[in-house]
């Protein structure tokens, strides 16, 4: 054998080995995404000082101010409670005067809370050594703060509420406690909370803006866990939401007070649509953040660049009339997860209708006899989300099944595929005649599926750093 043959075999060996691992990877991932939305979080900004988030329309009422930058603004949080001799009130980030000789507004707000318990066997149990932190009922406090206005309820509902029923919807949110954890050494060990109703699907946590250090939430589930860290000034919003199932615990606060709104998730009708769009979801809080990035670092996992592909794991109407303008806002569960998450880390992300292989109406021997190789690698991709078409062809009577697959707009394109189409999910895609004893219509169905345009290894790090990460 020549070593020209031999270089040419050991090229084609190197070429499989990497595809092998490249779809090693793509399985990974799509598991990690199947298996780790158990929680989302996020931040909501706060207006500067002397900045409204509100404008006065004609008629005289407060509205909210039309969206003018990327991120949304709220005005400041109010606290009011009861104290021993009047109606106090605490407004969130505060504004320090350090001429007053006042005592501060959160030392009064934590002199009128209670030791916070916790449930153990059917009881509310108070113990230091396993949580140390205070709390008000909401019989003794109110807020403006609303977790609707804010778009929280609709990110956790598009999130989480797949993996629920399909008769469920939406989310009632509920406001459960005001919790304080301080310096020093405020804590809460790792337990599982026990739902309050049948109805009851998570729990939603809102840390106010107040500087504090430490006090992490650490969520577990099935053997991953995600860490929210909301120390550091307390100029913003931040919360997050996870499953009743899930472990958790809060680390010990080692300066400042993290004072917690805590929320209790049942379920109801409705949902928003909010993929592509939110600027309330943070994709780094995502549990498959960490999996997706390590894959772009790795330079086994599509190092020359490619398509990567995940069959949507949610039914949609895809095949209809204007689809293009209803995506990706409707996409949820872990396909929004994989949407979000991509798109943070600056890859392009398509939606698009892949075609039943033409495969299935084929053998072996006929791919093999047409001279089209890439049959047996490629799939079928759709230019465009479309509503159904009638192609006015024919298979039989001087036409194959060939022909009417070209008829419709679509490109083979080698993907690598994290998953296999989700049966029941598919699309009438379009239609032909096919004869037998008489011409009679037939169709071709479609699957949607979230196409990621994976650069070459030594351009995801300049894409890394051009979007403020590093791999």
């Amino acid at each position: 054998m020549s070593d020209t043959s031999n270089s040419t075999d050991s090229t084609e060996d190197a070429r499989n080995l990497a595809s092998r691992l490249s779809a090693d990877v793509a399985e990974k991932l799509f598991q990690h995404l199947s298996n780790s939305t158990f929680a989302c979080g996020g931040t909501v900004k706060t207006s500067p000082p002397g900045v409204s988030a509100t404008e006065t329309t004609h008629d005289g009422k407060d509205a909210p101010k039309p969206d003018t930058t990327e991120e949304a603004l709220i005005e400041s949080v109010t606290i009011r409670w009861d104290s021993t001799t009047s109606i106090e009130k605490l407004v969130l980030p505060l504004a320090f005067d350090s001429k007053t000789k006042e005592p501060s507004p959160i030392a009064k707000l934590v002199a009128g809370t209670q030791p916070a318990s916790f449930g153990l066997q059917g009881k509310d149990v108070i113990d230091e050594s396993y949580r140390k932190a205070s709390k008000l009922d909401t019989s003794a406090f109110s807020t403006n703060f609303c977790p609707y206005a804010t778009g929280i309820i609709d990110v956790v509902g598009q999130t989480l509420l797949p993996k629920l029923p399909s008769s469920v919807q939406g989310i009632r949110a509920e406001l459960y406690k005001l919790n304080i954890y301080q310096a020093p050494s405020g804590f809460f060990k790792a337990h599982v909370d026990t739902p309050r109703s049948e109805l009851q699907f998570g729990s939603l946590v809102v840390c106010l803006p107040c500087d504090h250090e430490g006090g992490q939430l650490v969520v577990r589930h099935q053997g991953q866990a995600t860490t929210f860290d909301w120390s550091g000034p307390g100029n913003d919003i931040k919360w997050a939401a996870f499953y009743s199932d899930c472990e958790h615990e809060v680390l010990e606060v080692t300066s400042g007070y993290r004072i917690t709104l805590t929320y209790n998730l049942y379920m109801r009708r409705g949902l928003g649509e909010i993929a592509g769009l939110s600027q309330t979801l943070d994709a780094q809080q995502l549990p498959a953040y960490k999996e997706i990035k390590d894959a772009l670092a790795n330079p086994d996992f599509m190092n020359e660049g490619g398509m990567l592909g995940k069959y949507c794991s949610h039914a949609y109407a895809h095949a209809i009339k204007n689809a293009e303008s209803v995506f990706p806002s409707v996409l949820k569960g872990s396909d929004m997860v994989a949407y979000e998450v991509f798109r943070s880390l600056g890859v392009k992300v398509l939606v698009r209708p892949v075609v039943d292989h033409i495969s299935k109406h084929l053998d072996h021997e006929d791919i093999a006899d047409m001279g089209m190789p890439e049959l047996f690698t490629h799939s079928h991709i759709g230019k465009e989300l479309s509503a159904p078409i009638n192609t006015n062809t024919e298979w039989g009577e001087g036409g194959d099944v060939v022909d009417v697959y070209q008829a419709y707009p679509n490109t083979l394109m080698k993907v690598t595929w994290m998953n296999a189409p989700v049966q029941g999910t598919q699309n009438m895609q379009f239609a032909y005649l096919i004869y037998g004893n008489q011409a009679e219509a037939d169709f071709e169905y479609s699957f949607c599926a979230l196409l990621f345009e994976i650069p070459s290894h030594t351009e995801r790090i300049k894409l890394a750093e051009k979007h403020g990460y590093a791999l």
